[in-house]
């Protein structure tokens, strides 16, 4: 998921975070041969007997309160000089640089740590200025002052990347609406305040829904044994069961259970219910009234007139073609689906969303002899964060040092990103579940990295099996996840190559963002590449290149199911933004789509739009997942044919893509790294093998 800050300007709020390896496991890269692993520099980290110095920031509520304050006051002070009557100049630009980077700081700091900090009171203070900062942003883009002082800059005085800064800072005053009367402005304003609390109040309701179920240790069988250890009886006799991710999927993976798969499903299905009925209803409604004010009919077509889609219209095509690629092929594996459940219930009339992982394991085990049980301890969580270090070191020609650093828990570690003598990073990885911290699995930047500017940091938030519980092993599919959330945080950290905020970092545009991270996704089903840190747990033998290949195999079979609850979920998000607020309801829409699309059944008493984060961070925008899936399918034909670890590709790709930014269009750079235009002919390819 890539979220949005609640309209921020002139660069943006950005959460990424991955969808595509909570219920996928398709994907397929080339085999060539690989060379040795690039060693990780690391520092032993700190003793818990010799913590770091406290944060001065994140120590406590008033401390960050203070720090927000304090900002915004400068930014404050910034304002009024741009606006200040003088001649306006190359120097204008350069101080509204210098107030986005102040403000970008801030709420990027803040939206991290109303996420993650343990301590409730930190969250709110955050929140709070989360709040703050959205409302200076809103008055900030209406300011028709600040407007005319950038606006006057003569553009053919600029070089091409302050020029291009100009005209994205420009659009997005127009955007905002700063054209209009004061009472329309003012009411621009109030709505964009409102969506801000009312899109907090979304994400918080999700965030502390943490529903938990006991069970009978009976109704556990078919789990994994590390899985069993953890999960201990209570002094009642029960095991308690968690909808967090490290319970939620195995359950749904392994359990024999069809009951307890169900219970547990359907309580996942509730998460923000009955809070965010009212909170969804009252987001579209805002979101609305929004875009009618700036002539947009319908939020849909609001959010897409600055991305690569261009439309509305285009996004109800991109459905309509996904889904007639994907149906198919859905059909046929539905029905073989249906055809292993019943040797288990000869009653069977349809594969229930409890069964979507379940008898996906079933027919990938018995049909291509894959055992997703038996490739786990190949994936201890310690070894593969120090696998994926070492790949990504040699890929983009860098080094990890780890480093002691304030930290806003004891279990969050810090990096440092080095290429030769020059650091060109900070990065913090807070991987593992607990009680109030986000939930799903993504990447925050922190600070934009520019040319004599700071250097770029971000934190990698995820919930994977925690290695201080006991043995933490990793389903394949938390690789994928933990190499494509890198793959955003390294795009994050290595594009720095302007001196401009709003081209540098992840600013570009939104349905391409998802296209790098998806890219290195690859790496994650080629035998030379897991070979070199997938080593068993025990036995520390490396993963057999059979089971490399029988798992290459199996993951081709549910790809159609995955595709089509995707078109499901793009057509959610797009259905609920592009309505009549007035008539549209979450409550019918939902099971009125499911029907259309999902390949699994409404499951009544259910409300899935509820904890459907998206909504509130993508809005109407969910389609960017298989979009840029298309471009990084596109993207990755170079590197199939020279080989995953080629360095002159790999080097390439760095400087044409990554290291860009938002400097050209997105069109622009794939057309320059692939040496054409860029078309769906990988993609198609991909979904029909």
């Amino acid at each position: 998921m890539l979220r949005l800050g609640h309209l921020t300007l002139p660069s943006t709020l950005l959460i990424l975070a991955s969808c595509a390896t909570t219920d996928a496991k398709s994907g397929a890269g080339a085999a060539p041969s690989s060379p040795a692993p690039t060693p990780v520099a690391e520092q032993p980290a700190p003793k818990p007997s010799e913590p770091p110095a406290p944060p001065v920031v994140w120590a406590s509520a008033a401390s960050f309160e203070q720090d927000c304050g304090a900002a915004l006051e400068r930014v404050k002070a910034i304002r009024e000089q741009i606006k200040a009557p003088g001649p306006r100049v190359l120097a204008t630009m350069v101080a509204y640089n210098r107030l986005a980077a102040e403000l970008d700081h801030t709420a990027n700091q803040a939206g991290l740590i109303e996420n993650v900090h343990p301590d409730k009171a930190v969250r709110e203070a955050a929140e709070k200025c989360e709040r703050d900062v959205a409302a200076f942003q809103s008055d900030l883009t209406l300011d028709r002052g600040l407007y005319d002082a950038v606006a006057g800059v003569d553009a053919t005085t600029l070089d091409a990347d302050a020029g291009r800064f100009q005209f994205k800072v420009l659009r997005e005053f127009r955007r905002a609406g700063v054209d209009k009367d004061d009472p329309t402005r003012e009411r621009l304003k109030q709505l964009r305040a409102e969506m801000v609390k009312v899109g907090q109040d979304f994400s918080r309701n999700i965030r502390d829904d943490s529903r938990k179920i006991d069970v009978d240790p009976k109704e556990l069988a078919g789990l994994p044994e590390d899985f069993l250890k953890k999960h201990a009886p209570s002094a009642d006799g029960k095991v308690v069961l968690s909808i967090e991710y490290p319970d939620f999927f195995p359950v749904q993976s392994y359990a024999t259970s069809e009951a307890l798969r169900k219970k547990l499903a359907t309580e996942f299905l509730n998460r923000g219910f009955p809070k965010n009925g009212p909170a969804m209803k009252s987001l579209l409604a805002l979101r609305a009234e929004y875009a009618k004010i700036l002539g947009a009919s319908s939020w849909a077509e609001y959010m897409a007139q600055d991305k690569m889609v261009g439309s509305a219209k285009a996004i109800e095509k991109f459905i309509a073609d996904v889904n007639r690629s994907a149906r198919p092929r859905m059909e046929r594996e539905l029905k073989e689906l249906l055809e292993r459940k019943r040797k288990d219930d000869k009653k069977a009339k349809a594969i229930e969303t409890w069964d979507r992982f379940y008898y996906v394991e079933k027919v990938r085990q018995e049909k291509y002899g894959f055992d997703a049980q038996a490739a786990r301890p190949y994936f201890e969580f310690a070894q593969t964060l120090r696998g994926m270090f070492d790949v990504y070191a040699q890929l983009f020609g860098v080094e990890f040092r780890r480093v002691e650093a304030p930290v806003w828990h004891p279990s969050v570690q810090v990096y440092d990103l080095y290429e030769g003598p020059n650091r060109l990073g900070r990065f913090y990885l807070d991987l593992h579940p607990r009680e109030g911290k986000y939930n799903h699995a993504a990447m925050f930047p922190m600070v934009i990295g520019t040319q004599g500017g700071p250097v770029a940091e971000a934190s990698l938030v995820c919930n994977f099996p925690d290695p201080s519980a006991g043995q933490a092993l990793m389903e394949h599919n938390d690789v994928t996840t933990l190499f494509h959330e890198f793959g955003h945080l390294i795009h994050h950290l290595l594009a720095s190559s302007s001196s401009w905020v709003n081209l540098s970092g992840i600013n570009t545009e939104w349905d391409f963002v998802e296209a790098p991270s998806q890219l290195l996704e690859e790496w994650t089903w080629d035998v030379g590449v897991l070979q070199r840190f997938a080593l068993h747990a025990e036995t520390k033998a490396p993963i057999p290149a059979d089971m490399v290949a029988k798992l290459r195999a199996s993951a081709e079979f549910g790809k159609g199911t995955h595709v089509m609850r995707q078109v499901f979920l793009t057509a959610l998000s797009y259905e609920l933004h592009a309505r009549d607020p007035k008539t549209v309801d979450p409550e019918k829409v939902t099971p009125e789509l499911t029907k259309k699309y999902n390949p699994y059944p409404h499951v009544e008493g259910t409300h899935l739009y509820a904890g459907f984060g998206h909504l509130e961070g993508y809005s109407s925008m969910y389609y960017t997942y298989q979009w840029s899936l298309a471009l990084a399918k596109d993207i990755f034909t170079r590197f199939e044919k020279a080989g995953l670890l080629d360095g002159a590709t790999a080097k390439d790709y760095r400087e044409k893509i990554l290291k860009q930014g938002g400097r050209r269009d997105a069109r622009v750079l794939v057309s320059d790294f692939l040496g054409r235009e860029t078309n769906l002919d990988a993609y198609k390819k991909w979904l029909d093998r």
